[in-house]
């Protein structure tokens, strides 16, 4: 591959990604940067009054003090900035693979790997995504570790930093042990990985899993049977990766945890043969498994979700396809044309959030969770007729969506006034979209603590009453509920517990 180097890969690479400085925030991105709102209206996510170390540490350090200094600067407002670092450190990334990877592999097939990686479509979320910065940090950290694995201090201070702030490498010490097998620091690494990596894995998982979306939590039990759903989605990425699905599977299944994946199929079966075939692959084989197992929504909603958990594995993936890639070059010049087109392609739909799910509608029409997310935008930007029609199609197909459900009582809320009989009906009609809400998932705190504030602002207006005659002429005259923690005229403040 006389022609292809380096310098050409970073060049094609800053092409094919260049729309990311073009991007507004995306999804989260609200939630990382902005602070303004997440995708999942859900109380439970935000300060919980955390000391300044433990949101340190639970952030990650390099992601915790970027995100305040891009603050401070002036940044907050600026989505250009933010995009800017992020397609900074895939290119950062790009060349360290390249320094890692050579000596191991050679120019030939490592320039191959590169090829397929740094342009794959499925590392949009990465690239193009602020909230794809804590898979960019750790990697670009355990890059510089592994090139510079001889020093202890160096490896051990970048591993344990890139370990809080992504797990997606935390078997670091293990690839480079499959690297240097005979090596004294090889064997220091591993006993880093038991004594300091294990703890940190600990104490994530127990973050997300007690502090974090109530949806989880009862599906994070062991089962044997999700071994099945590991493979499977071995597979399914695996085949992502060549074949790049549209905006990604995240947006068209959300959070959903799906029993279907514990059933042994075809799928489970061929994913079964790729991580044998993974395991006779040797260093490439080993990065594309180890890379994969620690993602934290495998063994709780059972399904894989975010693309942006694929920016480590993949690096495994494209050096297993690699020797074929240089064998024929033709091939990498097909891989070019096909893979920077769609990645560029995708990336431009990444202007708004708007652009985006209706995008994601439209390529996945019989999805609740994409329709959601386009319901939810809307109300962010006051537009609550478009989002009330919009969720009616999501609860068409799935009455126990949750958040369809809250997201229906905010719009109904949010139109709401007392001018008039109608307007009072919207406020009642709100309380019981979020009543609705509450019996799909109980533990869920955001719809009790609306509906006990709408009651009492009714309550305070004389719209609602405990007794019909206790309402004024004008009033609606309907009698309370019995709302969970919410204290009657006359009576003692009930249990908060669901």
């Amino acid at each position: 591959m006389p022609i292809i180097d380096i310098n050409f890969i970073l060049i094609l690479a800053s092409i094919v990604w260049c729309y990311a400085l073009r991007c507004g925030y995306i999804s989260d991105d609200h939630a990382a940067v902005a602070q303004r709102y997440d995708i999942i209206p859900d109380a439970e996510k935000v300060d919980r009054g955390e000391s300044f170390w433990i949101k340190v540490f639970n952030d990650g350090p390099l992601m915790y003090f970027q995100t305040r200094l891009f603050w401070k600067i002036g940044f907050k407002d600026f989505p250009f900035f933010w995009h800017l670092f992020s397609y900074s450190m895939h290119l950062c990334n790009i060349y360290l693979f390249y320094l890692w990877l050579v000596p191991i592999f050679g120019a030939q097939i490592t320039l191959a790997a590169l090829c397929f990686w740094s342009i794959n479509p499925m590392l949009n979320q990465n690239v193009v995504w602020v909230s794809g910065r804590p898979y960019l940090m750790a990697v670009f950290l355990s890059l510089v570790a592994m090139i510079g694995w001889q020093n202890p201090i160096l490896f051990i201070l970048l591993y344990l930093l890139a370990v809080i702030t992504n797990l997606s490498i935390f078997f670091l010490p293990v690839i480079n042990f499959i690297v240097h097998p005979f090596e004294w620091q090889s064997w220091l690494y591993l006993s880093i990985l038991m004594l300091g990596a294990i703890p940190i894995l600990v104490w994530k998982f127990n973050k997300r899993f007690t502090k974090g979306l109530v949806m989880d939590r009862d599906n994070f039990i062991f089962k044997l049977r999700k071994v099945n759903t590991l493979m499977r989605l071995f597979f399914y990425y695996s085949y992502s990766l060549l074949c790049p699905v549209n905006m990604g599977w995240y947006h068209a299944e959300g959070f959903r945890y799906n029993p279907a994946y514990e059933k042994f199929n075809h799928k489970t079966y061929f994913g079964c043969l790729i991580v044998a075939y993974a395991m006779t692959q040797g260093l490439a084989g080993w990065i594309f498994i180890l890379g994969f197992l620690p993602m934290s929504n495998i063994y709780a909603t059972n399904s894989f979700l975010q693309d942006r958990y694929l920016y480590f594995m993949s690096i495994g993936f494209s050096l297993m396809i690699a020797p074929l890639l240089a064998e024929y070059p033709f091939l990498i010049w097909m891989v070019i044309a096909f893979y920077g087109s769609r990645a560029y392609s995708y990336s431009r739909f990444m202007r708004n959030d708007e652009i985006m799910y209706r995008e994601n509608w439209r390529n996945h029409p019989k999805s609740d969770n994409a329709i959601n997310n386009i319901s939810f935008f809307l109300i962010a930007r006051r537009r609550y007729d478009e989002a009330r029609v919009v969720i009616e199609y999501g609860l068409a197909e799935n009455r126990t969506n949750m958040m369809l459900w809250y997201n229906l009582g905010i719009t109904f809320a949010a139109q709401g006034h007392l001018a008039n009989d109608e307007g009072k009906f919207r406020f009642i009609k709100a309380i019981e979209c979020w009543k609705t809400s509450l019996e799909i998932e109980p533990r869920w705190s955001k719809p009790i603590e609306d509906m006990k504030r709408m009651v009492q602002f009714l309550m305070d207006n004389k719209i609602l009453s405990v007794n019909k005659d206790d309402s004024n002429k004008s009033g609606i005259g309907i009698t309370v509920p019995r709302f969970v923690g919410l204290k009657m005229p006359g009576e003692e403040k009930t249990s908060d517990a669901v």
